[in-house]
C-alpha cells in the first residue's frame, strides 16, 4: 500500500512538471524529473505514458517536450534508473510508444470502431456522424504529432538516425488507401524537421523532395497538402535555412468541435463517405446471407437419392 501511495504521489508530481512546460522552465522541471523515485519498471512506463501524451497534445511545445526527453536519455543515471532490468531504458520505452502510434493501422482501428458501434445499442444512429468525426481528427491529429515530436527527438540526438530513415522509407511507400494523404501529411512534416540534419549526410533528399513534387500532378490531393509539399521544396533549395516551419492546418485545435466550419466540412465528408461504405457492406452481407440460408433451405427439402 505505502508503495502504491508513493508511486501515485510521483505520477502526480510528473502531471503538474509536464502540464505547466514551457519554454522559459523546461530546465528545470527536467531536474525535477531526474531527482524522482523512480524504482520500478510499471512506474517508468507510466511516467513515459505521462510525458509522451502530452507532448502529443500540445503540438506548439513538442521541441521543448523533445528537449526534456533527450536531456532524461542522455542522462545515464536516469535512463538506467531500472537496475534490475538493463535492457529497459527510458529511451527504449519512449520510442517503443512512438513506434506504437506511427504503425497504427487505420483501418483496423476503424473497424474496431465500427464493431463497438454495432454492439452498442444504446448509441443512436445520428451520433455515428459526431463518433466519426472526432475519430476522424483524433487519429489525424495524433498521426501528426507523434511525427512531429520523432523529428524533434531527432534532432536532439534522442531517436536514432536508422530509425528516423526508415520511418520516412515507410512513408514514401505508395499505398491504394483512404489514408493516404495524411501519409504523405506526415512524410512532408518528418522532413521539415530533421531535413537540414540529413542534408548533411550522404542521404538523397533531392530524389524524396522531387517525388513529392511529381505527385502533386498525379494525384488529387488537397490544397493544403500542395502547400506543404512546395514549402518543404522551397526549404530544400534554400539549404534549410532560414525557413518558416510548415505548419499543418488543424493541428492547432485540441478537439474537433473547436474547428471552424470549413475544416469540420473536411471530417464530415469523410464520414458520410465511411457511413454510406459500412451501410453498403451490411446490406450487401444480408442479401449473401439470404441467399445461402435459401441454398441451404432448398438442399435440405431434396429428397434424398434411391
Amino acid at each position: 500500500m505505502e508503495q502504491k501511495n508513493n508511486s501515485d504521489q510521483v505520477l502526480n508530481t510528473v502531471r503538474s512538471i509536464v502540464y505547466h512546460l514551457n519554454d522559459v522552465n523546461w530546465v528545470k522541471m527536467t531536474q525535477k524529473i531526474m531527482a524522482l523515485p523512480i524504482n520500478n519498471v510499471k512506474l517508468l512506463d507510466d511516467i513515459t505514458n505521462i510525458i509522451f501524451d502530452r507532448a502529443l497534445k500540445r503540438q506548439n511545445y513538442t521541441h521543448i517536450y523533445s528537449q526534456m526527453c533527450a536531456r532524461l536519455i542522455n542522462d545515464s543515471k536516469f535512463n538506467n534508473l531500472i537496475a534490475t532490468d538493463t535492457e529497459i531504458t527510458f529511451q527504449k520505452v519512449l520510442l517503443k510508444k512512438c513506434h506504437d502510434v506511427f504503425y497504427s493501422n487505420y483501418q483496423e482501428e476503424l473497424n474496431k470502431l465500427k464493431d463497438t458501434m454495432k454492439n452498442d445499442n444504446m448509441v443512436p444512429k445520428k451520433c455515428l456522424s459526431v463518433v466519426l468525426n472526432n475519430f476522424l481528427f483524433d487519429f489525424q491529429k495524433r498521426s501528426i504529432c507523434n511525427c512531429r515530436f520523432i523529428g524533434e527527438l531527432f534532432k536532439n540526438g534522442a531517436f536514432p538516425e536508422k530509425y528516423i530513415l526508415k520511418c520516412i522509407g515507410d512513408l514514401g511507400k505508395e499505398k491504394n488507401d483512404n489514408n493516404y494523404e495524411l501519409q504523405m501529411h506526415c512524410l512532408c512534416i518528418i522532413l521539415q524537421s530533421v531535413g537540414l540534419i540529413l542534408s548533411k549526410t550522404s542521404y538523397d533528399l533531392n530524389k524524396k523532395i522531387n517525388k513529392l513534387v511529381s505527385s502533386m500532378e498525379n494525384y488529387g490531393m488537397s490544397s493544403t497538402l500542395k502547400c506543404l509539399i512546395k514549402k518543404l521544396k522551397i526549404m530544400n533549395s534554400k539549404g534549410w535555412m532560414d525557413e518558416e516551419p510548415v505548419k499543418f492546418a488543424g493541428t492547432n485545435y485540441n478537439a474537433y468541435r473547436d474547428l471552424p466550419p470549413h475544416l469540420q466540412m473536411v471530417y464530415r465528408v469523410r464520414s458520410k463517405k465511411i457511413m454510406s461504405d459500412w451501410a453498403y457492406g451490411e446490406s450487401h452481407d444480408h442479401r449473401l446471407n439470404v441467399v445461402n440460408n435459401y441454398k441451404i433451405e432448398v438442399r435440405s427439402n431434396i429428397p434424398p437419392k434411391l
